[in-house]
């Protein structure tokens, strides 16, 4: 089967077609805005903000067999009926047309599978296929030993073709098919397999005439040709074609005309993976030529090659294995590709599996939108700086097709970043920075450093601008906080004391403590201090013998009138070795049943009185004990 790109105005060919004018650089996040799209007339105008992805690699799904109709599928096309899209494709196995009709989403599973018929073909001999339209009527044409097999539609696809068998003498076995139209005529060129031959087919003016047959000869070491792709950059028409027998692409140039009578042609050397290739395809993308080659195996990383054009259709090209995750079985045909949205989509014959691929190459996310239609699009932005292509795809109507593309550069906005949102204390201030990857600056203050002082409440913003004049800001809240003060008076009876100031004090007087706020800035605590003689109504003793002579065995106050009560002892260490909310129970000397060393102590105690209920006494000191 044939595989026909048609550059008729792409980027190649565009200078009196599809343009318009945008700027060359923006800054991330600023809109874009279009301007002065050519023609000012089409059809329709599809936008890509994020073009560029031919060169990337593809990703497939298996659709399997619709509708069960497809026996060793080999030969496959793509036509597009206002927005409606569908594949045909040569059944060599049970020798039928099948027609998917997938409506206006290439994404989606058929909607309807048709089988068409086998037209009197005989068995073995559907091969290539091409579907066109001209002034409005559809037509088929199908490959078949001698013969080409035309199908006739009418004014849609949707309806059940006639067909006419047309004898083209002296083809033995015709099979990659490719019709275009050059200026007013119809020029179509066949493949003879088992000949090693090309023919140029001239309809003329109209695909209804019978098709005159030249004999072009073996051109360029034809060997088993079985598919072939037209496309035209610069005004030259090539040709590219698949020689399952060596393994090799021959690549034929015809000049300024598909009519020249001696194309020089060449086999093209060096392209590495090609293994009985037999499909080839080639799409344009913001003026880059990319083609992908399907080789007829069932081994997972030799069934696609990539195509490198890396000087044009002319220069080098080279190839690489693609590897495809197992869904390709003996790959046959592949299709034209068609950009739907921001995606790129072509169909492979499974001759090996009786299955459908779809093929797409992967959408860039870096435009919003990522695409548009119209003759003037929305404004669009990128949000990451990088290089990015737009590409305008003006539809004229019939093979007028034309596109445009631009690059753009998108400079990063410079980082700025205040930070959260801060609070300061009474007396203190905070440095706002607006880091280093801006040239100018400007402040709410009016400042134009890069850092400034703020010690007052309010909000604070501040633009930065890069050497390329994008800007970028940011905003932060300063918060001034009060620090607390609180008064304490406090009186306690003399010979007691009190902890304030960081340490426990026995005189009266004014003291004062610093502590952090919730808030977090600080308060101010003032304490009053006074002492006033109280009764003597608990003694504690300074030393103890607790030797078990039942004098002085325990350690414990003597006290009366006495309420409340607790009394805790600590070790030089300040462990807390003994506590007793009873007067009556005193320490025995002993520390988790062995007996303490002999040693100084501390003890801590906290006392009411009958005679100042709710109020709390506290006594401290040391005491001895001897053995």
């Amino acid at each position: 089967m044939f595989f026909l790109l048609f550059f008729a105005a792409s980027a190649f060919c565009t200078a009196q077609n599809a343009a318009f004018t945008m700027p060359d650089t923006v800054c991330a996040g600023a809109p874009v805005n279009i301007t002065n799209v050519q023609p000012p007339s089409a059809i329709s105008y599809n936008w890509s903000f994020c073009s560029g992805n031919a060169s990337s690699e593809p990703d497939g799904s298996n659709i399997g067999n619709p509708g069960q109709k497809l026996n060793g599928p080999s030969y496959i096309t793509m036509a597009k009926e206002g927005q409606d899209y569908y594949t045909f494709i040569t059944s060599t196995g049970n020798n039928r047309i099948v027609k998917c009709f997938f409506g206006p989403s290439l994404a989606q599973f058929p909607i309807s599978t048709t089988d068409l018929g086998s037209f009197a073909v005989p068995p073995g001999l559907m091969r290539g296929i091409q579907v066109k339209n001209d002034n409005g009527i559809w037509y088929g044409f199908i490959a078949s030993g001698p013969n080409l097999i035309k199908l006739v539609f009418g004014s849609s696809l949707a309806n059940s073709p006639t067909s006419q068998v047309i004898n083209l003498g002296k083809v033995s076995m015709g099979s990659g098919l490719a019709i275009e139209k050059q200026n007013t005529d119809w020029v179509g060129f066949l493949l003879d397999v088992s000949g090693d031959r090309i023919f140029r087919l001239e309809f003329g003016t109209n695909l209804n005439n019978t098709p005159l047959s030249f004999d072009m000869g073996n051109i360029g070491q034809l060997s088993g040709p079985v598919n072939l792709v037209l496309a035209l950059e610069k005004n030259i028409w090539y040709a590219f074609v698949c020689n399952a027998t060596s393994s090799s692409l021959t690549r034929i140039v015809y000049g300024s005309s598909l009519l020249n009578p001696a194309p020089p042609a060449m086999s093209l050397p060096g392209i590495t993976g090609l293994t009985q290739n037999s499909g080839i395809s080639l799409t344009n993308d913001c003026g880059g030529v990319s083609g992908f080659v399907t080789n007829m195996v069932n081994t997972s990383n030799d069934c696609i090659i990539h195509l490198v054009f890396s000087k044009g259709l002319g220069g080098n090209v080279t190839g690489y294995r693609i590897n495809n995750g197992g869904i390709l079985n003996k790959p046959f045909g592949i299709t034209e590709f068609v950009r739907q949205n921001d995606v790129l989509y072509a169909f492979i014959a499974n001759f090996g599996s009786s299955s459908i691929i779809r093929m797409f190459l992967p959408t860039c996310m870096a435009a919003v939108p990522p695409f548009a239609t119209g003759i003037i699009p929305p404004p669009f932005t990128y949000n990451d700086a990088g290089n990015y292509n737009v590409l305008l795809t003006v539809d004229g109507g019939a093979a007028g097709i034309s596109s445009a593309c631009k690059k753009i550069v998108v400079i990063p906005q410079p980082a700025v970043s205040l930070g959260p949102d801060r609070i300061v204390c009474r007396g203190q201030n905070t440095l706002l920075d607006a880091g280093t990857n801006a040239s100018r600056y400007l402040w709410s203050t009016g400042a134009t450093t890069r850092t400034i002082t703020a010690d007052t409440s309010g909000i604070y913003w501040v633009q930065a601008v890069n050497s390329s004049s994008c800007e970028s800001s940011d905003t932060i809240q300063v918060t001034l906080k009060e620090n607390s003060e609180a008064a304490v008076d406090t009186t306690i009876c003399q010979g007691q004391t009190y902890y304030v100031q960081h340490a426990l004090q026995n005189t009266g007087g004014i003291y004062h403590d610093t502590l952090q706020s919730a808030n977090g800035c600080d308060s101010v605590v003032k304490t009053t201090l006074q002492f006033k003689e109280c009764p003597l109504l608990i003694w504690f003793p300074n030393a103890f013998t607790p030797n078990g002579d039942g004098l002085n065995d325990f350690y414990k106050p003597v006290g009366k009138e006495i309420t409340r009560y607790k009394l805790q002892i600590y070790n030089r260490w300040g462990a807390m070795i003994f506590e007793s909310n009873d007067i009556s129970i005193g320490w025995d000397g002993y520390v988790k049943g062995g007996k303490a060393e002999p040693d100084v102590y501390t003890f801590d105690a906290f006392f009411e009185t009958w005679q100042s209920p709710g109020e709390t006494y506290r006594e401290s000191g040391t005491f001895t004990l001897s053995r």
